[in-house]
């Protein structure tokens, strides 16, 4: 029987990196968009994960970016749900707590790459 990993990447090399209060240094965090993330999203943000893509999908067209409750709900349910599919034990909370609001920009450009290249397509539901 052949293995997954032989057939398909299963690898967990994502990444987002998040600045460690204590000595300034960018840490790498494992990040992945699992199941578990978009159970861990839904869960953040208050809706189904289909609510939250379309509210993601409107953010990114937007021409300036707002840091507004409704744009940072969105940020954060989505870098929740990548650090759970990663295997990051943390609270919403902590994971609040831990990210400085200037690494913001930094947290969201990784967060994402990892969307873009491990996120479903229409195309992919329709299989």
């Amino acid at each position: 029987m052949a293995k997954l990993s032989d057939l398909v990447n299963v690898s967990d090399a994502t990444f987002l990196r998040i600045r460690d209060q204590k000595t300034g240094e960018m840490i790498k965090v494992p990040a992945m968009l699992t199941f578990d993330s978009i159970n861990a999203i839904e869960v953040a943000y208050g809706k189904n994960y289909t609510a939250f893509e379309k509210d993601l999908t409107a953010l990114l067209n937007r021409k300036v970016f707002k840091r507004d409750e409704k744009s940072m709900k969105l940020v954060w349910s989505l870098v929740y749900g990548l650090l759970i599919g990663g295997g990051t034990e943390c609270t919403y909370d902590e994971m609040n707590r831990a990210i400085p609001f200037s690494d913001v920009p930094n947290v969201l450009e990784d967060a994402l790459k990892i969307m873009q290249e491990q996120g479903f397509q229409e195309s992919d539901a329709k299989k």
